[in-house]
């Protein structure tokens, strides 16, 4: 029997969910369960439970696919995994609830929820961030690594989560609005709150690449603030640099296969000198200057863009910020910035 790709995701949640149920406890058992008797777990791991509409009506048409899990608590039934499908039921006025009942503790409840929430995607970042640091912090059920291998995550992904709760809040909403993606937001976590609302403002008016926003935070770090006038100058000239060390590196290219046929032509020379040993042996030694000069050229490309100097964009984007015109300044770029540097 051919399954749909949402299928196929679901029974592997499902599969995981009862592999995370046997590390933690036991299977449990499969139970219909009055709707009044299951309630939602005081600290419910999403904060807003959205298209419960969409829901009820497949649950209407197919049916409850996947029973909720939930534990004994106070007489009655806690969620620990089904919060929209409870609340689905409730909106049909179905009296049962198909239920997959466990004993868990507070933790293993909560490690369960995050499992299920986060493997489904069905939270966005910053509930995600907020759920990890109430694990971390405010209940102090592990670090950061254990977290991690508890939800089958890696430590890197839960530690950019919670890095997104130092970010404003307004930049958070955005985050929340899909306005501005995650990685965007933390590359400008190294600026002090009023620099990241402006810098945010302005692209989600004009949108910026990684790479954009990150030379971006790195000119703003030089200066002790960031008018909005000054990040629209900004803008205009973002990735000139990259522009100008391209320009380099292609005549560096040019240069390099140019020294290269020529080494080529003097080999050829080389070979219709015959046997003659004293002009083979001072033409070998020009051979070997050639050959070190490319082997120069060679390495001033690896290293051109790592060696570029500190002040060298500061002073450029000074330069351009006097400058009306949106063209880009070849010529006045190149001089700007003296090679030397690249060498030594």
């Amino acid at each position: 029997m051919l399954l749909s790709k949402s299928s196929e995701a679901t029974i592997i949640i499902f599969i995981i969910g009862i592999s995370f149920l046997r590390d933690v406890s036991h299977v449990g058992i499969i139970q219909e369960i009055a709707v009044s008797k299951v309630h939602h777990p005081p600290n419910q791991i999403r904060v807003r439970l959205e298209n419960i509409e969409d829901l009820a009506l497949s649950i209407k048409q197919q049916g409850l696919l996947q029973p909720i899990v939930v534990r004994p608590k106070s007489h009655e039934y806690e969620v620990v995994a089904g919060n929209r499908r409870l609340e689905a039921v409730k909106s049909l006025k179905l009296r049962k609830i198909s239920c997959h009942i466990v004993e868990l503790s507070d933790r293993e409840a909560y490690e369960v929820a995050l499992v299920e929430n986060v493997h489904h995607k069905t939270m966005n970042p910053i509930e995600e961030a907020s759920a990890f640091q109430r694990y971390v912090d405010s209940y102090g059920w592990g670090g950061v690594s254990e977290l991690a291998d508890r939800i089958g995550k890696s430590q890197e992904f839960v530690t950019k989560r919670l890095q997104l709760l130092r970010l404003p809040q307004k930049v958070q909403e955005e985050i929340i609005r899909q306005r501005i993606t995650v990685s965007s937001a933390l590359e400008m976590l190294p600026l002090r709150e009023s620099q990241i609302n402006n810098l945010m403002d302005y692209v989600i008016k004009n949108p910026l690449t990684k790479d954009e926003i990150r030379q971006a935070v790195k000119t703003a770090r030089r200066r002790r603030s960031m008018p909005l006038d000054e990040v629209q100058v900004l803008d205009k000239r973002i990735g000139m640099n990259e522009k100008e060390v391209a320009l380099l590196d292609n005549a560096l290219k040019k240069c390099i296969a140019i020294m290269k046929f020529t080494l080529v032509n003097f080999d050829d020379v080389l070979e219709s000198v015959g046997d003659d040993w004293i002009i083979q042996e001072l033409l070998m030694q020009y051979r070997l200057i050639m050959h070190g000069d490319i082997d120069t050229f060679l390495k001033l490309r690896k290293r051109l863009r790592t060696r570029i100097p500190r002040g060298y964009e500061l002073v450029r984007n000074q330069r351009f910020a006097d400058d009306n015109s949106d063209e880009f300044p070849t010529e006045l770029g190149i001089h700007m910035w003296n090679p030397r540097g690249v060498w030594q």
